[in-house]
């Protein structure tokens, strides 16, 4: 029997529920090695995954092409299988250098949204490989893409 290959996915999110909702997808998963960039805080060194500090780029434009050029450089050196993102700026971000980069990308929705879409969501629908959403009342918001997964937080 061949041993299996040790996966390893770049999660990108920012700090708070994006990254707790995250954590709890895909952090555990056997025979994967789970790399974090989200935005720097005190979080960060509670965190027991390798993790890189991002600046916050909501209040500060020009702070998407910093983390731009600093993901970029994070998904040459790691060479992640898959980058994952809940959401917003730090995903977004990652789900670009990714695609340019020619990685697979994952897009999960929140499980807050079923009424809605988040922005992340609508910016990152055409540009990702997979698209879940959390509620089947979520599908109808987007396209053929998007897939059911079921509650997964």
């Amino acid at each position: 029997m061949e041993p299996r290959k040790n996966t390893k996915i770049l999660l990108a999110a920012t700090m708070g529920g994006h990254l707790t909702e995250g954590l709890e997808l895909v952090g555990g998963i056997p025979d994967t090695t789970l790399i974090i960039a989200t935005e720097h805080s005190s979080r960060i060194s509670e965190l027991k995954y390798k993790t890189y500090p991002l600046k916050v780029s909501a209040s500060m434009p020009v702070y998407f092409g910093v983390n731009f050029i600093k993901l970029f450089l994070i998904i040459i050196k790691e060479r992640p299988d898959w980058i994952v993102t809940t959401g917003a700026e730090c995903g977004l971000i990652a789900v670009i250098a990714g695609r340019i980069l020619l990685k697979k990308t994952i897009f999960i929705e929140t499980v807050t949204r079923y009424k809605n879409k988040t922005k992340a969501a609508a910016l990152c629908y055409p540009l990702v490989n997979k698209f879940y959403v959390q509620h089947a009342e979520a599908l109808h918001l987007f396209g053929r893409k998007a897939e059911y997964i079921g509650g997964l937080f």
